[in-house]
Formats: structure tokens, C-alpha cells, sequence
């Protein structure tokens, strides 16, 4: 792309052979400082008068791809829709059934449980709607942040009411050292930090939770600090021991190469996993879609039997099971096209 880098080169070699004399002193500088200005108003300018036809072409390859992809991948992404709202619809019934109870009781448990659910509802509808438009990496990196809600809340759910409150107070230690970072670096960032009285009053609310649940409280995952009290920096691999799920670390780890920036991730990519070619993959891809979709399904359906088993009716039995046949279904849809492609 140097169209107009050659063109103004091409002309200016021209200029001073005609005009020599003015070599020694010419300002080339100050020339391209000029006509940059120029030059970025005529690219504007063709390309305010294209954006209509440029949109309307991407927005019909983009409808085009959507209706491909789903005729390669509809009954996964139909099972794993059909699971969503079954687990959606199922804590938002337990929520309302068992909330005035739990206010009445003052059981932070529930409300931690059933909010970490809820979020992994809307996680999974992220999800699906990235793999319905093509991004099964961005689906991928979203299944690490469901994975997380979900060993979270399982852990919170075994250490019941003490751990809860822990979790629920934490909040404090997260918002002092977002505010202290904040202040650090609003000249920085054009964005004025919290008020100095603000910070003070966090602080002494901060001070008082250390005080009270020790040093390590102050630490990320302070809040679990307790229940490993030989672990010097807790991190979130004991969290996910706790609930037996550190089978799910290389998974996890795999999900971690779409977020961070590491050559790993550079390299490969679900999108291309049809592929043999080298390509540059910048935008939707019908592959890769078995992985995250089967992750999804399974850490949705540990949360919701999670959430459900707080209270272990023989409805809520019956909807586990249901969702559990929905999970491996769910992966034998997937696992079914991706064969087709071996």
C-alpha cells in the first residue's frame, strides 16, 4: 500500500532535477507535513463516499456465511440453544421459588450461587452467538471465563455460608486496588481517579476486613484463603483441585492461548483447524467448533446442578438428568460434523 507514497517520490525526484539549486536547502519535511493533511482528506473523503456499497457487500457475505454455518453445524447449535434455555429457564424459576426464603434466612450462599449462574447463562449465550457468526476462538476464550464462574461457584457451594461471605466481602479488596491503580495513572490516562475521601473510606473499610481474615485476605483470591492455609499465594488452580475439576487445566490452558498474546495462540487457531494451508485467519471460520460448544454445554451443566442441588428435590433431580443426556448429545452432534471433515 504505497500508492501515494510513490506517486509523491515519483514527482518530487522530477521537481528537483528540474530546479537543482534548491537541493541543499529543501525542506522535505515540511513538504510531506503538508500534503499528509491532503492526502488523508481525499482517502476520507473516497471512502465516506463507498461505505455504503463497502457495508452492504460485507453485511451480505456476512448473512450468507451465517446461513452456511449453520446448515454445516444447526443441530449442535440447536441442542446447545435448546440446553441454554432449559438451564436459564430453570434458575430463574429455583431463583424466584426460593428467594423470599433465602432474604428471610439472610442466606448469602444462595444469592452468590444463583448470581454466578446467572452470569454463566449469559456467558453461554455469548458463546453460542460467536460460534453462530464463525469465531470459535472468541467462543473458546469466552469458555474460560464460564469455566471460572462455574468452578467458582461450585467451590463457594461445598465451603457454604462462611466461604460466601468471604467472597461477597472481597469486593471491597478488589475495588481498593482497582482505585489505588486508578490514581496512580489518571494523568496518564485523561481520566480522573476516584476522589482522595473516597479512596480513605475504602481504605479504612479495607483495613478493617484484613484485620479481621488476615494478610492474605488482601491477596486476589484472598477469599479462599482459609481453606489452604499452606498455600503462601493461592491461585486458582487449588480452587479447581477443591471441586475435582483440575482435569480440566490443559483445556483450560488451551483456552487461555485466544486471550493472552503468546506465540502459541499466534499459531494456531480453531478456525483453521480444516485447514493445512498457512493463513492469516481474519474473520469467520466454519471450523473449530466442537471444542468450545462441548466445553460450554459441560460447565453449564455443573453449575446448574450446582444451583439446583442447594435444594435437592426430585424435580430438580429430574432436570439434571435431562441436562446431563442434553451435554453429551451435545457433543456427539459436534463431534459428529467434524468427523465428516477428517
Amino acid at each position: 500500500m504505497e500508492t501515494f507514497h510513490n506517486i509523491f517520490f515519483k514527482n518530487l525526484d522530477s521537481f528537483l532535477e528540474a530546479q537543482s539549486e534548491l537541493t541543499d536547502d529543501f525542506d522535505l519535511e515540511g513538504k510531506i507535513n503538508n500534503i499528509i493533511p491532503k492526502i488523508v482528506d481525499i482517502m476520507r473523503s473516497s471512502l465516506i463516499r463507498s461505505t455504503e456499497e463497502m457495508l452492504s457487500e460485507n453485511r451480505t457475505r456476512s448473512k450468507e456465511f451465517f446461513h452456511q454455518n449453520h446448515v454445516k453445524w444447526g443441530d449442535g447449535f440447536d441442542l446447545l440453544e435448546a440446553m441454554i434455555v432449559i438451564c436459564t429457564e430453570s434458575g430463574a424459576e429455583f431463583n424466584s421459588s426460593y428467594r423470599p426464603k433465602a432474604v428471610l434466612d439472610d442466606n448469602l450462599l444462595f444469592e452468590i450461587v444463583v448470581r454466578h449462574h446467572a452470569r454463566a447463562c449469559q456467558i453461554s449465550q455469548e458463546i453460542l452467538c460467536l460460534l453462530k457468526h464463525g469465531f470459535a476462538d472468541a467462543a473458546h476464550a469466552r469458555w474460560r471465563a464460564l469455566h471460572e464462574v462455574n468452578v467458582t461457584a461450585m467451590f463457594i457451594s461445598k465451603h457454604c455460608q462462611e466461604c460466601a461471605e468471604r467472597f461477597y466481602l472481597h469486593d471491597v479488596v478488589d475495588s481498593y486496588h482497582g482505585m489505588v491503580e486508578h490514581k496512580k495513572y489518571e494523568h496518564r490516562l485523561q481520566a480522573k481517579g476516584p476522589k482522595n475521601e473516597d479512596v480513605d473510606k475504602c481504605k479504612e473499610h479495607f483495613n478493617l476486613l484484613i484485620k479481621k481474615y488476615g494478610k492474605k485476605f488482601a491477596d486476589n483470591y484472598g477469599w479462599a484463603s482459609y481453606i489452604f492455609p499452606n498455600h503462601n499465594k493461592l491461585g486458582f488452580g487449588a480452587i479447581e483441585k477443591d471441586v475435582q475439576l483440575e482435569h480440566m487445566r490443559p483445556y483450560y490452558k488451551w483456552a487461555s492461548q485466544n486471550i493472552h498474546a503468546g506465540a502459541k495462540g499466534m499459531r494456531n487457531r480453531l478456525g483453521l483447524s480444516h485447514s493445512s494451508d498457512d493463513i492469516l485467519l481474519v474473520g469467520s471460520s466454519d471450523a473449530g467448533m466442537t471444542d468450545p460448544a462441548h466445553a460450554t454445554a459441560i460447565s453449564l451443566m455443573q453449575i446448574t446442578t450446582a444451583l439446583l442441588s442447594l435444594e435437592p428435590t426430585l424435580d430438580h433431580i429430574v432436570v439434571t438428568k435431562i441436562i446431563q443426556e442434553y451435554t453429551d448429545d451435545i457433543g456427539a452432534a459436534f463431534v459428529k460434523v467434524d468427523k465428516s471433515f477428517e
